[in-house]
């Protein structure tokens, strides 16, 4: 009775845990990528006539952390990665907000001296400065923190939270277990997780004489597999769907503000410097102090199995590993690509990474060499891929084409007034297709599909902004379309990464094939001063910040 009652208070303790894990991942989305979306709201606001500009500073210095990622992630903390990027929003805001308030001053002497024109440009530019350096803090804010907070919910769907849900159904002392040598003897090891294929280099003989008597064992192991597949997707998926609000939030903050209480740039960005306070607090009592609860309750487990090692007979010791070894024999039965998916997609790259993992995967990450973590990195390139192509078309068409379309065309507040639409509804799109995650799992084939239909969206809007055969609001149907698009890449990208890749390769993984999106936008922000730049001049616009090539 008493044992009961310890394992309900057990589960309903790790309930808890998992719910407050989840919200935490979804609430550091939104709060990681609403300032971020915030700069492009106002970008208009900063520099109308380059709305690419924006774009740009609030790309490289993020593409800079990415890149380096791997060289330095390894050896700096999540608590400090997650200050320093707290402390990056709230200097971004500050001086967002200063060369907002520069430029408001500047507007208003205008009008009282028309004689200092050489002076008043100069401060112009020295407001733009500090504007686009504002933006910049807020491009290295974002990135470091979505890397450091994809690879930690990488974490916590591939070790931190499956280790909650078994406590209660399964003997931590066997998980202990690692491999049986040679000559019979038990041989314990650290990496105590019996799903990560700990017996999977058994005889064949054995799994096929064990097949046709565990009929029943096998579907159950089923179950459970999916079940288990489907949990170890709710952190990643929470936090994606947390950024897919934050585009929401982000446009619908700065309208607010602006249209309902007449605030300018300025206040609105200063008021978001709460955005980073919350920030911070949200992770170190959410998911920090979790983190070191689970990893000191993990090490405890380990030793009461090393206890429990010494403590048995060899005999007994080698029945009960054999036992556990026809449990993972079903359970690789049943792992095999699901909705169907093709033998040659995502199943290739698993025994691709399966074969590389006596190499690099057993190693932890601090101690590859830089070589070691480069082929890593490119053996992401099936996954990478597909999140460049998706996000350089969408950013064309947020940056370079939806800024040169207005019902009418020439209309300055027209332009700015369907750009401002067109990505509320592409922020919405994003939201629906990032919190679907749990729903379901694309294909690889599926996952290189989605990008090439987002190239023909780009197509069907430079058309339409060169030759206005579909001139309208309908366009926001085609605006939600491609939100659809780029989020669903984004969740079911990461999503297969952490299914795919060996759990010692898991962390280092998705914070490394981040850079991927940010290369994408990046080439994408320069090409878009050029789009822009043409669809102006086709339509006989002025204020251009670059001259058209063609």
């Amino acid at each position: 009775m008493t044992n009961n009652r310890n394992a309900a208070a057990t589960q309903t303790n790790n309930d808890k845990d998992t719910k407050l894990a989840i919200q935490s991942f979804w609430l550091l989305g939104l709060l990681n990528n609403a300032p971020w979306v915030l700069m492009l709201a106002c970008a208009t606001n900063i520099s109308s006539g380059g709305v690419a500009l924006v774009f740009l500073a609030n790309q490289l210095p993020g593409l800079l952390a990415k890149v380096t990622a791997p060289c330095w992630f390894h050896r700096v903390s999540y608590k400090r990665r997650i200050g320093v990027a707290s402390l990056a929003m709230g200097v971004a805001c500050a001086l967002v907000g200063l060369g907002g308030l520069f430029n408001d001053e500047l507007s208003s002497s205008d009008d009282d001296d028309d004689g200092n024109d050489v002076t008043n440009a100069t401060r112009a530019q020295f407001g733009l400065v500090l504007e686009l350096l504002g933006v910049s803090f807020m491009s290295f804010q974002c990135s470091l923190g979505e890397a450091s907070l994809l690879a930690l919910a990488g974490k916590f769907d591939g070790s931190l939270l499956p280790k909650l849900s078994s406590t209660s159904v399964s003997s931590p002392s066997m998980d202990s277990y690692s491999a049986l040598d040679n000559d019979n003897n038990i041989r314990f090891d650290s990496h105590d997780d019996i799903d990560e294929g700990l017996f999977a280099h058994e005889e064949e003989e054995q799994h096929n004489n064990n097949a046709h008597t565990n009929n029943n064992e096998q579907s159950s192991s089923s179950a459970t597999l999916m079940k288990t597949e489907k949990q170890h997707r709710k952190c990643i998926t929470a936090f994606a769907s947390g950024t897919g609000l934050a585009g929401i939030v982000g446009y619908a903050y700065k309208s607010l503000l602006a249209e309902l209480f007449g605030w300018g740039l300025s206040y609105i960005v200063w008021s978001a410097i709460l955005f980073a306070m919350v920030y911070y607090r949200t992770y170190c009592t959410g998911l920090y102090e979790m983190d070191i609860r689970l990893e000191e309750a993990a090490s405890r487990n380990r030793l009461e199995g090393e206890r429990c090692v010494s403590s048995l007979t060899e005999t007994d010791g080698v029945e009960e590993l054999n036992d556990r070894k026809e449990q993972r024999s079903s359970l690789e039965m049943v792992m095999q690509p699901h909705d169907g998916e093709e033998e040659n997609g995502s199943s290739t790259l698993l025994s691709q990474y399966s074969s590389a993992s006596t190499t690099t995967a057993t190693k932890s990450v601090h101690h590859m060499t830089a070589w070691e973590r480069f082929q890593t990195v490119f053996s992401l390139w099936p996954y990478m891929i597909p999140l460049f192509f998706v996000y350089m078309t969408e950013y064309m068409m947020q940056a370079g084409v939806w800024p040169a379309i207005g019902f009418p065309v020439t209309s300055t507040s027209a332009r700015s007034q369907f750009y401002h639409y067109a990505n509320w509804t592409y922020q919405v799109g994003v939201f629906v297709s990032r919190s679907s995650g749990n729903l379901f799992t694309v294909s690889i084939t599926m996952l290189w599909v989605m990008p090439m239909l987002q190239l023909v969206n780009l197509c069907i809007f430079w058309s339409i902004s060169v030759n206005h055969f579909w001139y309208d609001y309908s366009l926001l149907i085609m605006c939600f379309v491609v939100g659809l698009l780029g989020g669903g890449v984004y969740v079911q990208g990461y999503n297969r990464i952490n299914a795919d890749m060996p759990k010692e390769l898991r962390e280092f993984a998705l914070s490394s094939a981040s850079v991927a999106d940010s290369v994408g936008i990046l080439v994408a922000d320069i090409s878009s001063l050029f789009i822009q730049s043409c669809i102006y001049e086709r339509n006989g616009i002025d204020g251009a910040v670059v001259t058209c090539p063609f």
